[in-house]
């Protein structure tokens, strides 16, 4: 199965009073590259929410997100005390207006305190199994993603495919008339040279000319890198680029060893084709 690094998910839960909504997004990148962004009473989690990302989605830009919404989320507490320290420092100071004093004490450090939300060990496995949830959706959302880029990746290597048994027609027939070009050309000469020697540099020339070991080779390399699209492993991006680094040097020494119209007409479209799979391969896994 093909999947692209572009993921998408998302889910919530509820604990108490309080919306837990948890969102991975996914990109392509060469490396795995994970940003988490999640509340300060679970970052004694961060790194299995790390290691969970990276064993399930392998590679890409992953952004995972968890926020929290509720009144819980806001709650606050006066510490009564130190307030009233706070006032009767001031009014021995001066005889401030009681009004004043209470709006200028609330902003002094320590007179509110920020309710702190924790999650018990029972709650806290269960926001672990929203992110889990949310990872098989990202998943799923690849595999689809995935469906549409096997099916341009096989439009393309189709593409190359034809032309490259177009070449394979012309190839007989280009080495037969050129040889037949070097003969006619040889006997309009008024040299006189030695002809098994002619028919050596003529074998030599042709075989440096010949494209049958590259087409082959090129065969061989498409047909392995189908056997990668089909196989079960899910990460195969970096091995399928190899591969089109490989089927890329066949066709460019095609067109490099032929001066043939038509078959560099067949070199440019199988570049083509290349050129999209090659942009279509950095986004799979």
């Amino acid at each position: 199965m093909l999947q692209s690094m572009t993921g998408y998910g998302s889910t919530s839960l509820q604990i108490d009073e309080l919306e837990i909504y948890v969102e991975i997004k996914t990109l392509n990148s060469r490396y795995f590259d994970s940003k988490i962004s999640i509340p300060s009473t679970l970052s004694s989690q961060e790194l299995i929410f790390n290691n969970l990302l990276k064993e399930n989605l392998k590679r890409g830009k992953v952004d995972l997100r968890i926020k929290l919404i509720g009144s819980s989320n806001d709650s606050i507490s006066f510490n009564k005390s130190i307030i009233k320290n706070y006032i009767d420092e001031l009014k021995e100071i001066s005889d401030f207006d009681d009004s004043h004093i209470l709006k200028s004490v609330l902003s002094l450090p320590n007179s509110i305190t920020k309710g702190e939300i924790s999650f018990s060990e029972v709650q806290t496995k269960k926001i672990i199994d929203s992110v889990n949830s949310v990872i098989e959706h990202v998943i799923d959302f690849r595999k689809n993603e995935g469906k549409n880029t096997l099916k341009d990746l096989r439009e393309n290597l189709n593409i190359i495919s034809k032309y490259s048994k177009a070449i394979e027609k012309i190839s007989h027939l280009h080495k037969k008339n050129i040889k037949e070009e070097l003969e006619i050309k040889s006997q309009n000469l008024e040299v006189n040279f030695d002809n098994g020697r002619f028919e050596q540099e003529v074998f030599y020339y042709l075989e440096k000319m010949d494209i049958n070991e590259e087409l082959v080779r090129l065969k061989s390399h498409m047909d392995f890198f189908i056997e990668i699209l089909d196989n079960d492993v899910s990460e195969k991006g970096k091995k399928l680029g190899f591969i089109c680094q490989e089927i890329g040097r066949e066709i460019n020494t095609i067109g490099s060893k032929s001066s043939n119209s038509k078959i560099q007409n067949s070199v440019v479209e199988m570049k083509s084709s290349l050129e999209k799979i090659r942009e279509q391969i950095l986004n799979i896994l």
